[in-house]
């Protein structure tokens, strides 16, 4: 038997409009009806973002988007049902998939008593899954910032978008040119144009939790890190939010996406990446992550290190395999920057077996590339890394001062280093003039200086 459709149990609710009629301190309104609209009129951004929390956006789909949806309230209850911000109904014809959202703008930030009552909501209400929207940042839309009881989210989903990510892919999506429909592509630019204003609500990630300065005086101080104190958990998650905010500003600079690398286990289980990076936290006292740029010559990794107090960006090469001597592939790595700006740059080479790294700052490797060479070696490194270390002091500890200048740190690494750094691709082959055979050439002599004789003439 079918499911009964969602939209039979609505009571009240308004069709999400482009240009919402609200007051001026319904911001928030305003902001996810404009947002649910766009999504009804530009197919292509609708599945740009639905994709990722799983809804069957295909050509055929029809999508339903409305704001202040109250849902009838069952005759048994006596409770007012809670109203959520917005409602989107995927209906592919065979099956429909539906999710509340809710949303908060500026400094607001979600609560897990009140997503817990919205997960309460779209179990009753049959709806699949609750998607949230706030300048709160997840690494992925299924790793939501809110510890919620895993109990409310066995059989309803739970996602999470930023402002800024959506505002991130409106704009990746504007600039691929990919949508052809002119009234599509003004509306998209208009949803960019507002969310990209001062009085939108929409916020970057600005500062670290108001914990973060204690976990680095417990570090610096050499107090033991337990696992199961709350700080250590809220220092991965600023960490988790600050890497985000980086992919999606970087993003917005380049007009390709910029993603956090994850493996399967990771991105299916937001515990495990927790768990791991607290495991990293407490025996290196270290943070890290690596990013993906699509075309560049390898991830840049990004590591702060609570012990030293600094953020350091690398990238590691392997080496051109067209080269003999173990200079040539160090002349070849450090040739693709020599005209760049390589302040405070180091240059590492790998080498094979049990042979130590070795590491010279970068205008000593462009003037004497042998002092990278340990004694006795004469095979190329396994890889050639190019590393900055930025040493922050008092700063790392600030809770604003540590996004600032991770954030610039990042963009200048990848201004200066990234996009000018190319992976060793080996040449096509050349062609070559093929040569005669020599004991063809004397065949062919032999057959000229012989008779011909008459019956061996080709007829």
């Amino acid at each position: 038997m079918a499911k009964e459709s969602i939209l039979k149990r609505i009571e009240t609710g308004e069709r999400a409009r482009l240009i919402p009629v609200t007051t001026a301190r319904q911001k928030e309104l305003a902001a996810v009806s404009a947002l649910l609209a766009v999504f009804r009129i530009v197919p292509d951004y609708a599945k740009a973002m639905l994709d990722e929390v799983g809804a069957p956006v295909t050509k055929r789909a029809r999508l339903t988007a409305m704001t202040e949806v109250c849902f009838k309230k069952p005759k048994q209850s006596r409770q007012t049902l809670p109203r959520p911000d917005g409602l989107l109904v995927v209906d592919t014809s065979r099956r429909e998939w539906t999710a509340l959202v809710e949303a908060k703008i500026k400094n607001e930030e979600l609560k897990a008593e009140q997503l817990e009552r919205y997960l309460d909501l779209a179990r009753e209400v049959g709806a699949d899954a609750l998607i949230t929207i706030s300048n709160q940042f997840a690494s992925v839309p299924s790793h939501h910032p809110v510890k919620v009881d895993g109990k409310k989210t066995r059989s309803i989903d739970l996602y999470h978008f930023s402002w800024l990510s959506l505002l991130s892919n409106a704009q990746l999506l504007a600039e691929s040119d990919s949508v052809k429909d002119r009234e599509q592509a003004i509306v998209l630019q208009e949803l960019i144009r507002f969310l990209d204003h001062d009085q939108s609500g929409v916020q970057p990630f600005d500062r670290m939790g108001s914990q973060w300065k204690d976990i680095c005086a417990k570090v610096q101080n050499a107090e033991t890190l337990r696992k199961n104190d709350p700080i250590v958990e809220a220092a991965i998650t600023d960490w988790h939010q600050l890497c985000r905010y980086l992919a999606l500003t970087l993003s917005t600079h380049i007009g390709k996406r910029v993603a956090i690398v994850m493996g399967r286990k990771h991105k299916n289980n937001p515990k495990a990446r927790v768990e791991d990076h607290i495991n990293t936290l407490m025996t290196r006292y270290r943070l890290a992550d690596d990013f993906t740029i699509p075309n560049t010559a390898s991830d840049i990794h990004l590591e702060a290190d609570l012990r030293r107090r600094t953020i350091s960006l690398s990238m590691r090469l392997g080496p051109p395999g067209d080269k003999k001597r173990p200079t040539a592939a160090v002349n070849w790595l450090t040739r693709q920057l020599r005209d760049k700006k390589t302040d405070n740059l180091l240059i590492t080479c790998h080498w094979p077996r049990r042979i130590e790294a070795t590491t010279l700052n970068f205008n000593d490797a462009v003037q004497f590339p042998d002092d990278l060479i340990p004694e006795g070696v004469s095979e190329l490194p396994t890889a050639l890394e190019v590393k900055r270390v930025v040493d922050l002091a008092g700063k790392f500890r600030g809770a604003k001062t540590m996004v600032e200048l991770t954030q610039t740190a990042f963009v200048e690494f990848y201004r200066q280093v990234g996009q000018n750094l190319t992976p060793w691709v080996a040449p096509p082959p050349k062609y070559k003039k093929r040569q005669p055979d020599p004991d063809q050439m004397a065949t062919n002599e032999e057959r000229r200086d012989f008779p011909v004789r008459e019956e061996d003439e080709p007829r």
